[in-house]
């Protein structure tokens, strides 16, 4: 019974990972990683995905026929005239990704443009408020003109603001 017992034991150690007295803690994990990739099997890649056959998957940068694209390579590293690089069609999450940029970009035009329309009345309201000039000229009715465009230029750009937020929810950018 005690030797069962101690076979059991030793083949519990046997088979776990516990590090060498001598063995750093990286390398144990380092030879734990060897190990499970090993019995892991093979890795399947996108373009294996493609090749399999089974439904009509295209691998991003994948030919859709097979064996059309080494043969245009090897002419054009033979010697041959250049060949024009295929139209690559972007896949949906490249433009979603193109989509969201552009959106990103538009948001901060929006935001600068508040800034500087909000800079502008700032200027503006800063000069109509020092009395010591002429009040009934016509350089000051000339800037209560400008004050007016700019608060109109203020609110036009916090509602394109606000629709770009909402465009940005609506397709989940945000």
């Amino acid at each position: 019974m005690r030797a069962l017992s101690l076979a059991a034991l030793s083949a519990a150690l046997l088979f776990t990972s516990v590090p060498a007295p001598g063995q750093s803690m990286s390398d144990a994990a380092a030879k734990e990683r060897e190990r499970r990739k090993a019995a892991k099997g093979k890795t399947y890649t996108e373009s294996d995905l493609g090749k399999s056959g089974g439904g009509n998957y295209n691998a991003p940068g994948a030919s859709t026929t097979t064996g059309e694209s080494a043969p245009a390579a090897g002419a054009a590293a033979a010697g041959g005239a250049p060949a024009a690089a295929p139209a690559k069609e972007k896949g949906a999450d490249e433009v979603r990704v193109e989509q969201e940029k552009a959106w990103r970009q538009r948001i901060q035009q929006a935001q600068g443009d508040i800034a500087k329309s909000q800079q502008q009345i700032d200027t503006l309201q800063r000069s109509l408020n020092d009395l010591s000039g002429n009040l009934y000229g016509a350089s000051r009715s000339q800037q209560l003109n400008q004050l007016e465009q700019a608060q109109k230029q203020l609110a036009t750009s916090r509602q394109q603001l606000a629709d770009l937020e909402e465009e940005g929810r609506r397709n989940g950018w945000r």
